[in-house]
């Protein structure tokens, strides 16, 4: 249960949580082999909505899994790139207050989040909440080939990093990732089985490979929620993705990574 002043936290949401169906099995399923790599990635065709540069692959047989994620990767970025800001703003409130329903997020006291680059759902309302309710929260910063995470009380201790994200000052304090409660994460496009596609540098995938699925949720906006997208073995999966439409939870191995 929780506790009086958490509850507190939350009584001035700003919008009630669209009622989402859970997602049944597909009935039907495609399956093709990468030439390249030893992999298989299950396609759900019960859903009329797709991604046409991805149909177009298959219909024709060419399938490369890097060819196929950047026809990915175009399609979403040039329709994300559309968007107002005032589109943005608007949708990343609706995102926002549909994450803030859930008990999952609600319980957890220390989360991580990103810092919006492009036109990325926009994290700030969820970082005042969660300071607000005194939560801690954690931004990444690129170490290597992969993510360490730091506590951020402010937003003025992000600087600029690498590739133009802002990261936390390397002298604040860094946490075990093992003890982040729920990761927050962007992505380029995802499905209704958790896939994620990034802008394929890796670096989560690799950072966040021995976090439970079910600690990981994906923003995105609904248009970049797809019935399929391609994957590698590499690639790990969120437990559910948060659009301004409602929550979608992955409707395969929900707790696994």
């Amino acid at each position: 249960m929780l506790r009086k002043e958490q509850t507190d936290c939350y009584k001035y949401w700003k919008a009630p949580l669209k009622k989402t169906n859970h997602l049944v099995p597909a009935t039907e399923q495609v399956e093709r082999k990468s030439t390249q790599k030893n992999w298989k990635t299950p396609l759900n065709i019960d859903d009329g909505r797709k991604n046409k540069s991805f149909l177009s692959l298959l219909e024709s047989g060419s399938f490369n899994i890097n060819l196929d994620k950047n026809s990915v990767r175009g399609s979403v970025a040039a329709e994300r790139s559309s968007l107002s800001d005032a589109e943005v703003e608007q949708k990343s409130l609706k995102i926002s207050n549909n994450l803030e329903t859930l008990d999952i997020y609600k319980l957890s006291r220390r989360i991580a989040l990103y810092f919006p680059i492009q036109k990325e759902v926009r994290t700030q309302y969820i970082f005042d909440q969660a300071v607000n309710c005194e939560k801690e929260v954690y931004f990444p910063r690129v170490n290597e080939s992969s993510l360490d995470f730091y506590r951020v009380n402010n937003l003025e201790q992000l600087i600029p990093g690498k590739f133009g994200v802002f990261e936390p000052d390397p002298n604040l304090p860094k946490v075990n990732i093992q003890n982040i409660n729920l990761f927050i994460l962007p992505g380029l496009a995802f499905d209704r089985s958790g896939n994620r596609i990034g802008f394929g540098k890796g670096f989560y995938d690799r950072a966040l490979v021995n976090v439970p699925q079910i600690k990981k949720v994906g923003l995105a906006y609904d248009f970049q929620l797809l019935d399929s997208v391609p994957v590698d073995e590499y690639d790990r999966k969120v437990g559910m993705v948060i659009t301004e439409e409602g929550i979608v939870f992955s409707r395969r191995n929900l707790g696994g990574k």
